[in-house]
């Protein structure tokens, strides 16, 4: 059995022992011990040598006492053998760490996906310092100082020491008990110290960075040279890294397209349009005065459902298809093609896996939109003073379908198919159709994750695609 198995066994024990083990991990614990003979033996030695270092002799050392005055207690040689047995035990994986420098675990690995990575992936694997590359899901390393650290894809992280590593590019949330006190996170511009709390920090690889502190409290060194700034509960520290995610399109708002703008022949009577082609388009709306007016131009659409406290941050994708050249056919079947993109703004960790709604805007004189000219007072079927902003108005639209998008996924395309979809477009009289995105899926904590989608604006994803089989 691998150190890494043996140490994850010895924890497992201990929170068995104590009853903190969910009834998830019980059942996968019960289900190795049954399926692996050194596994369970194990274990077993592990729960003995606990019961050893807490049985009370008391009791046998006073009858003892009685029965014999002259005989001498016997209860050390159980305190000792107890106790040599933790030494050994213990003394095991220290004198492992020390042997190998390995200074952390990778104790969850969850939808992942690894690129450029230095290190051991596999989940359990033990590491020493260098460098993990993740891309796609979400990550927990523990360091042997007790701090963890959920990564969140994509990101970049170089593991130190114990209580040290550094945030190359990406986000990740840190958890920090009280015996790590002081445990850092490096960027490129900044250094965190954190004073046993949990925060979350993401960096990129130009320098710009954000600090949020969800518990307690840490400090925060700017490289510049500025006076080191300490953050409490509810506070962040942004140094440029959000307005670079919210202003994507910056000085050069229409990239070259690589689109398609006609229509594709996709095989077996399917042919296929994206919002590029003809009177199509793709934009967003965000529930507040403050927005830019150039979501349009983005290179994806952002769809989030923000907790009641900050409704502000509500958004809804729109799309549109121009249907001319499939004027005057019957449509049998239809598919909605949708390219996730990673948006790295808002925390993965914060958003459980989130279902995505779909719906037709039935108004066709609400078709005319501009990308450009979208706002949240003024979309299709949406109404401002509704409860459930997240939401289009729901005598305005026809519901098309739901899909599923798994906490820390941000790549793949999801499809939406049915006949729902069918009888929408098949009613269209105007030759466009108008949907709607909407995420159901509320975030667990403020500043949750905004999913995003490609548009025809992005250079290197597909556009929202709608595929048709005519008869």
């Amino acid at each position: 059995m691998k150190p890494a198995d043996q140490f994850r066994l010895l924890e497992l024990s201990e929170r068995y022992a104590d009853e903190k083990l969910s009834a998830e991990e019980i059942s996968a614990l019960e289900a190795e011990l049954r399926d692996e003979t050194e596994a369970r033996a194990f274990f077993a030695k592990a729960l003995h040598q606990r019961a050893e270092l807490c049985f009370d002799d008391s009791w046998h050392t006073q009858t003892v006492a009685e029965a014999k005055p002259a005989a001498k207690p016997i209860w050390w040689r159980h305190a000792i053998t107890a106790a040599a047995a933790a030494c050994i035990t213990f003394g095991i994986f220290w004198l492992q760490s020390s042997r190998d420098g390995t200074v952390a675990t990778l104790i969850r690995s969850q939808q992942c996906q690894w690129a450029g990575s230095s290190l051991p992936t596999v989940e359990g694997a033990r590491l020493q310092p260098g460098v993990l590359d993740l891309i796609e899901g979400l990550a927990v390393l523990r360091f042997d100082s007790g701090a963890e650290l959920v990564l969140e894809a994509p990101a970049t992280v170089e593991v130190l020491d114990a209580m040290n590593c550094k945030l190359r590019r990406g986000t990740l949330v840190a958890e920090v008990p009280p015996q790590a006190k002081g445990f850092s996170i490096d960027t490129k511009d900044a250094k965190v110290i954190d004073w046993g709390t949990k925060f979350g920090i993401s960096a990129g690889e130009d320098g710009k960075y954000m600090v949020q502190v969800l518990e307690g409290l840490v400090e925060v060194d700017d490289k510049s040279g500025t006076a080191s700034k300490r953050l409490e509960k509810g506070q962040r520290l942004d140094r440029g890294w959000s307005k670079s995610l919210l202003n994507p399109a910056g000085d050069d708002p229409e990239p070259n397209r690589w689109q398609p703008t006609t229509v594709m022949d996709a095989g077996d009577g399917w042919q296929a349009i994206t919002t590029a082609f003809g009177r199509g388009k793709d934009s967003y709306i965000q529930s507040s005065d403050k927005t830019s007016g150039d979501f349009g131009q983005h290179p994806f659409f952002r769809v989030k459902h923000s907790i009641d406290s900050k409704p502000e941050l509500n958004r809804k994708g729109y799309i549109a298809f121009d249907l001319s050249k499939f004027s005057g056919r019957n449509i049998e079947d239809a598919e909605l093609v949708l390219t996730i993109e990673p948006s790295e703004l808002g925390f993965a960790s914060f958003v459980p896996d989130s279902t995505f709604v779909v719906y037709g805007v039935l108004d066709e004189a609400a078709d005319h939109w501009e990308e450009n000219g979208l706002t949240w007072q003024q979309a299709p079927a949406h109404d401002p003073s509704q409860p459930d902003h997240h939401l289009p108005a729901a005598a305005k639209v026809k519901l098309l379908g739901k899909f599923e998008i798994a906490q820390g996924i941000n790549r793949g395309t999801r499809k939406l198919r049915g006949k729902d979809l069918v009888d929408f477009l098949a009613a269209d009289t105007n030759q466009i159709a108008t949907l709607i995105i909407c995420r159901e899926t509320n975030e667990n904590a403020a500043s949750g994750l905004v999913h995003a989608f490609a548009t025809k604006e992005n250079d290197t994803r597909s556009a929202p695609m709608l595929r048709v089989k005519l008869r």
